[in-house]
């Protein structure tokens, strides 16, 4: 068994977490849309911003840089949610 080292352990910990986020993210937003009480939506819509600013900051700090999703991802991801 190959052990790994300490910087690849942190790589695919950043990896999980900017996955949690954006899944994180997905759930809230689907909600945001989905809810009828408007007090709670808008809790759901604020807690999608946030979940968004946390997945940006695990970017930045693993690659760099904030990757950008195309538009045909962001599309192909609304039409999945409705």
């Amino acid at each position: 068994m190959e052990k790994k080292s300490v910087a690849e352990c942190e790589n695919e910990a950043l990896n999980f977490l900017i996955e949690t986020e954006d899944l994180a993210e997905k759930k809230a937003r689907i909600y945001s849309k989905l809810l009828t009480d408007q007090t709670l939506a808008s809790e759901m819509e604020s807690l999608t911003k946030r979940h968004v600013e946390r997945r940006e900051s695990l970017e930045l700090l693993l690659y760099g840089k904030i990757s950008k999703k195309s538009k045909k991802e962001e599309q192909a991801e609304e039409e999945n949610e409705n």
